[in-house]
């Protein structure tokens, strides 16, 4: 079977062009606007965020495993945290927050916690992925009942890098409440999700 002549001179055409495409083509490193694979960050930087979204009740858990409703509506929560950096990917620093929520009798139960927080940073820009640990404690008013609980609250979060000082996203954070009683068959542990939009402000 013959070969079409047009065939026959796109071949050559397309072989001729090959040298010249591998020597126009610029390599990675050249490009001014080469995307950066690590954090842009490092000792001394600092990071201010600021973090608002629902409180979602899970559940309660007792110390023989047992689960239980935690009676109380869909809440809010908010919190601002300071952080600064050990190394590109590590940074450690405080939070302090607010939750509300409410019975079925509509009384609030209200929630103040200060925690010591760490992060692990990883980063796909223009996208964060920190991964997050908050430890320390919270106080909680029921009505005429207030009590200082443990709250531990490991986390993940989403953001988009906007630029060198903006990064916003998304949050969602497991609360560990542990309520001690000093009967220990009393003792609880609370079991709440987080979910939250955040802006993080870098200096």
């Amino acid at each position: 079977m013959k070969t079409p002549r047009w065939a026959v001179i796109a071949a050559a055409v397309l072989i001729a062009a090959l040298p010249l495409a591998a020597q126009d083509a610029p390599e990675v490193d050249d490009e001014p606007d080469a995307v950066p694979v690590a954090s842009a960050y490092a000792l001394g930087d600092q990071v201010l965020s600021i973090s608002l979204g629902p409180f979602i009740p899970l559940f309660f858990l007792a110390n023989d495993g047992t689960t239980s409703d935690t009676m109380l509506t869909l809440g809010g929560t908010g919190s601002i945290s300071w952080m600064a950096y050990l190394t590109p990917a590590i940074r450690i620093g405080a939070e302090i927050g607010g939750m509300f929520a409410f019975s079925p009798n509509m009384n609030t139960l209200l929630a103040l916690p200060i925690l010591a927080r760490a992060q692990y940073v990883l980063t796909f820009y223009p996208f964060e992925v920190p991964l997050s640990l908050g430890l320390g404690m919270n106080i909680v008013k029921y009505q005429d009942l207030a009590t200082i609980d443990l709250l531990i609250k490991p986390g993940v979060s989403g953001l988009w890098i906007y630029d060198s000082k903006w990064s916003f996203g998304l949050n969602l954070a497991w609360w560990w409440d542990m309520q001690f009683a000093a009967d220990p068959a009393q003792s609880r542990i609370g079991n709440f999700l987080e979910v939250s939009l955040t802006a993080f402000y870098h200096y």
